[in-house]
């Protein structure tokens, strides 16, 4: 008998540190449920009931606290594996505790299906919504909706290290799992000072945007916004989110308002390490950058094509057509979703046009979802390289960004990437397909690729009924836990949900 034969099987053991896992979810929770604590003061400043956020407030505080000391206070022992589990269950835990306010409220999205379909897309930044009758939620509800994706858009782990500091040898890994991108810039050698000066930008150009919409507001109240509208407006575009609590979104406000809210939705598209580095003086840096030239090309040229679509099937004059374009083009590329008007009746060509934006995104480092500019560049770089060299096998082509040749790892990694991501578009249309088929619900194939890309990419609007102005609620329910999950895919970046999905993550 061989020795292999009379070996002893070793028991299999976790890698995991679990209660390092979940030591920090329950401190993230902790923490997370303060922020409720704003829409409470919107609700006394308005005469809202405080109830939808007292609840979630002292029950997640509670918790959190509980898990945390359940785990052994062990949140400073997470590691390169841990960060894994620990970014995605916690954005399921912001879902839960982000849906309590509306269940407790009551009204159209009461049901646990459909308050955690509106807490996900909030807090992932993609603005589909399954709320079918804004006007009758209070303001502080849609307070909170817009809050949810402010606090999501430059993320919630990127929060805690920013405010709690020190999350052991794991933080960069935390902050890379969750940062949209390839990889994250680092600012400064500490990473909470990177992580603070991240927040520290996303606020004071937060800050501007409200000031700029209430100014132009003060001097003509139809042109501007007033304080409500500028904040909760402010929320969900700086983090390209799209929840309006007006029920025709931006097609309710004038030109003046649209075109800065354009102006910060293609900021907020863009990485913000560049806009760090040119309000400290080097603005070199961003006029130099290759994905921010391309990402401005591309918003650039698609607008265009929309603008002829229009113009060639409508009775717009090229300025209407142009800025219509322009507008509608940089919300859904930037994956935002805000709507100037119902685009939804726009030509198929249009529509068209739109479809392919929400895959692009935009930049690494940005509040946008989708696959992101960088990937798309280095894909087809790689593409054309490999191209190249068919027809000349001798030639040595390095694929080049801002003339800087990239990584062989860094290609492979966005090729696999895009691959992935198209992988699991394709795998969520054919559900929400199948679960229309099911039920018997018109749901034509076009409108469930929207459906799957929309929430995969974090962009909002769907088309049909799920329209601009329009929602998901009458969608099965099966299909919106479905596009729930896509939310929280899409959000992740894809690769932590497969790493979890396999046993080598978590045992040996």
């Amino acid at each position: 008998m061989s020795p292999a034969a009379l070996a002893i099987p070793q028991r299999r053991r976790l890698t995991v540190d679990v209660l390092a896992v979940g030591s920090l979810i329950g401190l993230i929770i902790r923490w997370l449920s303060l922020t409720l604590l704003a829409p409470i003061a919107v609700a006394l400043l308005y005469g809202d009931s405080v109830w939808p956020f007292v609840v979630p407030l002292v029950g997640g505080f509670v918790i959190g606290y509980g898990i945390e000391r359940a785990c052994g206070r062990r949140a400073g022992a997470v590691d390169v594996r841990e960060a894994f589990a620990v970014v995605a269950i916690s954005w399921i835990a912001a879902m839960f505790l982000g849906a309590t306010p509306y269940m407790v409220e009551g009204g159209d999205i009461a049901g646990l299906v459909d308050a955690t379909f509106e807490t996900m897309s909030g807090f992932t930044t993609t603005g589909a919504s399954v709320m079918s009758d804004i006007p009758s939620h209070s303001r502080a509800i849609l307070f909170w909706r817009g809050l949810t994706q402010w606090l999501g858009g430059m993320g919630i782990i990127v929060l805690a290290l920013a405010v709690l500091g020190s999350t052991g040898p794991g933080g960069r890994a935390l902050m890379e799992r969750e940062a949209p991108g390839p990889e994250v810039d680092k600012l400064t050698p500490r990473l909470r000072d990177t992580a603070m000066r991240l927040w520290l930008v996303y606020i004071g150009l937060s800050v501007l945007m409200v000031l700029l919409l209430v100014g132009v507001g003060l001097v003509d109240a139809g042109q501007g916004m007033g304080l409500y509208n500028a904040v909760t407006h402010t929320f969900t575009a700086m983090s390209t989110g799209g929840f309006s609590p007006e029920a025709r979104s931006m097609e309710v406000f004038g030109p003046i308002a649209q075109t800065i809210t354009v102006v910060f939705m293609i900021i907020a598209g863009a990485n913000f390490a560049l806009w760090y580095r040119a309000a400290i003086g080097d603005i070199r840096t961003p006029l130099r950058d290759g994905e921010l030239r391309v990402y401005l090309g591309i918003l650039a040229g698609a607008s265009l094509l929309v603008a002829v679509g229009l113009l060639a099937t409508s009775e717009r004059d090229v300025w209407s057509s142009l800025g219509q374009a322009t507008f509608q083009v940089v919300s859904v590329m930037t994956t935002t979703g805000f709507a100037s008007q119902d685009f939804a009746s726009w030509t198929s060509f249009a529509l068209l046009i739109l479809f392919a934006t929400m895959f692009i995104g935009g930049c690494a480092g940005s509040t946008a979802g989708a696959i992101k500019v960088i990937r798309v560049r280095l894909a087809f770089g790689g593409l054309r390289r490999d191209i190249e060299t068919a027809v000349h096998p001798e030639a040595i082509l390095p694929v080049r960004v801002t003339g800087v040749p990239v990584r062989e790892s860094a290609i492979q990694g966005a090729t696999v990437f895009a691959g992935l991501y198209v992988a699991t578009f394709a795998a969520g249309t054919a559900l929400i397909l199948l679960i229309a088929t099911l039920h018997g619900f018109e749901l034509g194939a076009f409108d469930s690729m929207v459906a799957a890309a929309t929430t995969l990419g974090n962009v909002g609007p769907g088309v049909g009924v799920a329209g601009p102005m329009g929602s998901f609620a009458t969608y099965p329910w099966e299909a919106k836990v479905v596009m729930t999950v896509l939310m929280w895919i899409g959000r992740l970046e894809i690769i932590p949900v497969f790493v979890l999905a396999t046993r080598a993550y978590w045992v040996r």
